[in-house]
């Protein structure tokens, strides 16, 4: 059943990342009309990011087990770099927004991760510190 549903899901982000790689390709004279436009290319591509680095963690589950996670430097570099290059082929400001916009989505990813995968592991203990010796305040 989690193949199942990793194979969906990868079929899913990779028909979005093909959509969205078109979309920067075949719009590529209004992103370069304004400065605004120029940012909103930045975004579409930080989702270029979220949704390559979803298809490939989820050809990885499915090849290597459930319990595969995507690691920073192969799996996050490549994604970001290949997302970079195609917002870079818009507009240079294209792709530094992406890389802004990239980084902030992959910190809220990793939350929500976090939140969903690691509900059953165990919990950091508070460690109460007690004040010993040194010096009273008179």
């Amino acid at each position: 059943m989690a193949q199942q549903n990793s194979f969906v899901s990868f079929v899913v982000s990779s028909i979005l990342v093909v959509v969205l790689l078109a979309t920067l390709r075949f719009y590529n004279p209004w992103f370069n009309a304004s400065p605004q436009n120029t940012i909103v290319g930045g975004f579409i591509g930080s989702w270029l990011f979220i949704f390559t680095l979803t298809s490939v963690s989820n050809i990885e589950m499915i090849a290597f087990g459930s319990n595969f996670q995507a690691k920073f430097i192969p799996e996050i570099a490549f994604c970001l770099i290949t997302s970079v290059i195609a917002c870079g082929v818009v507009h240079r400001v294209c792709a530094t927004t992406c890389i802004l916009f990239s980084i902030v989505g992959l910190f809220f990813l990793n939350k929500i991760s976090q939140k969903y995968h690691n509900a059953g592991s165990a919990t950091v203990e508070q460690v109460s510190f007690r004040k010993t010796g040194g010096r009273k305040n008179k």
